[in-house]
């Protein structure tokens, strides 16, 4: 029986893949319980993300066969619910993932070691952007600064005494639930940090390996598995 935190996780996946489309300019269409946007996505976000457990995966595998036809661009599909068989398409299964949720009455009673902010303006996204890639090379930038108008959006960094960034993460508010991704530095800090700023909330994101393994130490919940596939033009 499919856990009702599978489809709140993966909504709110999909709400976010979506803010971070539009805040490129991008569209976001829907069709079949697949959120899809049919142009290049900036780096690490799919061209679509199923949505409906319920949906024909069939028909799913079938519009995405056609979407990939008619694109002549590296494409990407979130399977929110490791349903698809999307090879015949020609793409291949980039990796596996599980579903988590954690739910927090309280951040923990910890003294924290940063002084944790909501990133406001675009030079302190800039900055937040670029610690949080380290030493990744790529120059395009991710996080522009119309993702700060979705008031949804929280961008949150840890800075240290000397006013350096050294940790952070997003928080997006969406689907009845917050999901979390893009966690640098401590993780219980920033989880401290969201339980703070929104209250009362349940917590999900997806991980894999070894951070599958840190987020169930720290309280999460495994749910349903998701797979990434990708399709390389």
């Amino acid at each position: 029986m499919q856990d009702d935190r599978n489809d709140v996780a993966a909504l709110n996946n999909a709400e976010w893949c979506a803010a971070v489309w539009r805040s490129h300019g991008l569209p976001v269409e829907q069709a079949h319980g697949m959120w899809f946007c049919p142009h290049p996505t900036p780096q690490y976000y799919p061209n679509v993300v199923t949505v409906d457990a319920g949906a024909d995966p069939t028909t799913q595998a079938g519009f995405i066969a056609e979407l990939a036809r008619d694109t002549d661009f590296d494409l990407g599909v979130k399977d929110s619910f490791s349903c698809l068989d999307l090879s015949l398409a020609g793409f291949q299964i980039l990796f596996d993932a599980r579903w988590l949720s954690r739910r927090r009455s309280a951040p923990a009673v910890a003294a924290s070691a940063l002084d944790w902010r909501r990133i406001g303006d675009e030079p302190a996204l800039a900055a937040w952007e670029r610690a949080w890639r380290g030493t990744d090379p790529e120059s395009q930038r991710i996080f522009r600064a119309e993702l700060l108008e979705d008031r949804r959006v929280c961008v949150l960094a840890g800075f240290d005494e000397m006013d350096m960034i050294r940790a952070g993460g997003i928080a997006y508010d969406a689907a009845g639930a917050t999901g979390v991704t893009n966690i640098f530095g401590s993780r219980q800090q920033f989880l401290n940090a969201v339980a703070t700023l929104f209250g009362p909330a349940e917590i999900v994101c997806y991980e894999r390996g070894q951070d599958l393994a840190h987020a169930v130490d720290l309280g999460f919940a495994q749910l349903g598995g998701l797979r990434v596939w990708t399709r390389i033009a």
